[in-house]
């Protein structure tokens, strides 16, 4: 029987194009059962001529030295796609129409971001009226390049959390993802078995982006046993503390977009303050279709921005004239602020185009890393006070 894969993913660079599949093994029904993710991903190059057969969320036969051939009619891959269709059933009937977070005179105010090798993952930590809060976006622990877990960084901040801020336990109240690659959903399962993420969070999760893989049924799942309510992250749902810049539904059903593309961008603010970014993984394409009457206010006075696409070009080229502001955006730096302060989350030659030389020379002196200090000392995670902007290492 031939090898089945999965199309996790598949990056543009500016010579090459990589795809990242991940192997579905013979028997799957033994791993449905008990809710476990596939864990076992490839690296291969995609030719111009596999462009067609390789695509992203679908799923390939191996045939041979770099052959592949369409698996999606195959037995198991219809079984996958029966669960998924049944999960989402279930899940549009959490669907809030709009939940407004409005939180103000905020006293205490930090992020940290954890160092989860190639991946994402980003803590919001606050204090109003005189109650502690945890928001979280997107949600990593596993390196599914190097095929490493990095789940003591992740409990050594949860740890640090509660002793620096006299918690007794740890509760995540709302959950923020923005785009369902499993770099950046893979640890929500850990947090969902350790009880810190409950019935009570309330999850942004995009339930139109269409990915029918074992690993995203298996957090539908978990997700659907919880009961907790969903939002789903369209810039119509934007209020209070939680801005979503892109997409508006709009956007997301006249294109047909790659799941980088269909990224959330989510701006948190507090006391009209704008004071982080994170784009997912948005590259150029997505980046043209924001309207900027909706990001220039937030992305040009923005304190803090979560580099996109873990460095890498593709997440950073803009290219249009910007009216808003009155001049042309070559990529995004033209839109932030010099005083803007950039954390790249990722881990450096996870591929050969990252991290970007391009990213890097732009942000030059300003970037704040997830994997290491300013004395390039590899570290767990990264803790920003953002009310006085004093950065720590850990």
């Amino acid at each position: 029987m031939e090898k089945i894969y999965f199309v996790e993913s598949v990056k543009r660079f500016d010579n090459k194009t990589t795809a990242l599949l991940l192997y579905i093994p013979e028997n799957i029904s033994n791993w449905e059962n008990e809710n476990r993710d596939f864990k076992w991903f490839v690296k291969t190059y995609v030719t111009a001529r596999q462009a067609e057969t390789i695509r992203e969320g679908t799923y390939v036969y191996s045939i041979g030295q770099n052959g592949y051939i369409s698996a999606n009619e195959d037995g198991r891959i219809l079984r996958i796609n029966e669960r998924y269709n049944t999960l989402l059933n279930i899940l549009r009937q959490r669907l809030q129409d709009e939940y407004v977070f409005s939180y103000k005179n905020i006293n205490t105010l930090y992020s940290y971001h954890i160092n989860v090798g190639h991946g994402n993952h980003s803590l919001i930590v606050f204090n109003a009226d005189n109650k502690f809060h945890i928001w979280m976006v997107d949600c990593s622990d596993y390196d599914f390049i190097s095929h490493h877990y990095y789940r003591k960084n992740i409990d050594e901040c949860l740890n640090h959390i509660k002793i620096k801020f006299g918690q007794p336990s740890i509760n995540i109240e709302t959950v923020m993802l923005t785009h369902p690659h499993y770099d950046h959903y893979s640890g929500i399962n850990y947090y969902i078995n350790k009880n810190i993420i409950d019935r009570e969070t309330l999850f942004y999760i995009n339930l139109k982006c269409n990915i029918k893989s074992h690993n995203f049924n298996n957090l539908l799942t978990n997700i659907a046993a919880l009961g907790s309510p969903i939002i789903e992250p369209f810039s119509s749902k934007s209020g209070g503390n939680i801005q979503i810049l892109y997409p508006d539904k709009a956007t997301f059903t006249k294109h047909n977009l790659t799941l980088n593309n269909m990224s959330s961008v989510y701006n948190i603010c507090f006391d009209d303050v704008s004071y982080f970014v994170f784009p997912g993984d948005l590259e150029t394409e997505g980046w043209k279709l924001m309207k900027t009457t909706a990001c220039a206010p937030y992305m040009r006075n923005t304190r803090y921005y979560a580099i996109s696409h873990h460095g890498s070009i593709n997440g950073h080229l803009r290219n249009f004239e910007c009216k808003k502001i009155g001049h042309i955006i070559n990529s995004i730096k033209d839109c932030l602020s010099s005083t803007m302060v950039p954390v790249l989350m990722g881990r450096n030659k996870a591929f050969s185009e990252i991290y970007s030389e391009n990213v890097i020379n732009d942000f030059r002196g300003r970037i704040a890393y997830s994997e290491k200090d300013p004395a390039n000392n590899k570290v767990r995670f990264l803790e920003i006070d953002l009310l006085s902007s004093t950065k720590m290492w850990y």
